[in-house]
């Protein structure tokens, strides 16, 4: 059973939610935003360091161009991320300039904001 202090309340929802699901939706959108571009330059440096280690001019080549591509994705996924998380942000009736106590749905997955049931 559900404590009702475990609830939060989302606009356009008829029922509480358990707070677990939007923690655990931020938490996972906040893990891609930053260990998935951090991941993947160390891999493109540890295969870099690699060709550095065996002496080879080719497979240096291959490893920057490696390096670049893991680099740009990297801040792709960051970027990403973000720019939903802004535009989301913008679209939340909740920022808008009134006092309500309520947090949208939005803003309660994807920013771990979320209102308590009382």
């Amino acid at each position: 059973m559900v404590n009702v202090l475990d609830m939060v309340t989302c606009n356009g929802l008829a029922a509480s939610i358990d707070s677990i699901v939007p923690n655990t939706v931020h938490m996972v959108v906040t893990i891609i935003k930053i260990a998935i571009p951090i991941i993947l330059i160390l891999f493109g440096m540890l295969d870099l360091g690699k060709a550095v280690m065996a002496n080879d001019e080719k497979e240096m080549k291959e490893s920057q161009k490696r390096l670049i591509k893991r680099v740009l994705y990297a801040a792709l996924i960051f970027f990403v991320v973000a720019i939903v998380q802004w535009i989301f942000a913008i679209l939340d009736p909740s920022n808008a300039n009134d006092s309500s106590t309520k947090s949208s749905c939005i803003n309660c997955f994807i920013n771990g904001k979320c209102t308590k049931v009382s």
